[in-house]
């Protein structure tokens, strides 16, 4: 096999090294939930799936005080997403984790 073939075949066994971070996580409004992002999308994302994952660790803390932005749980599905927006394993288990996950009771009674 030529090398080009082979670099080809390589490539695409490869794990995709993702270009940065993000912390996702969602609030309820009036109607509808809405969804955030730490650092916002316009912004550089972070370089360190740990460094992602201890700011969602910190804002999950933040949910539990008496915050006025943040507090008494009005931040859920806080979790780790790479650069093309998928859920990134936490670094400790390397299992999927989310903070404060949000169930709706009727979403099991909807048919």
């Amino acid at each position: 096999m030529k090398i080009g073939q082979t670099l080809k075949v390589i490539d695409k066994g490869w794990i995709r090294k993702p270009k940065g971070f993000r912390v996702h996580y969602q609030r309820q409004t009036d109607t509808q939930l809405e969804t955030e992002f730490t650092p916002e999308l316009d912004d550089p994302p972070l370089d360190s799936d740990v460094a992602a994952w201890r700011t969602a660790w910190k804002l999950q803390q933040a949910t539990l005080a008496d915050n006025a932005e943040f507090g008494d749980g009005q931040v859920f599905n806080i979790y780790v997403v790479d650069d093309e927006g998928a859920l990134v394993k936490y670094y400790k288990t390397n299992a999927f984790k989310i903070y404060n996950k949000f169930s709706c009771p009727d979403a099991h009674n909807k048919a």
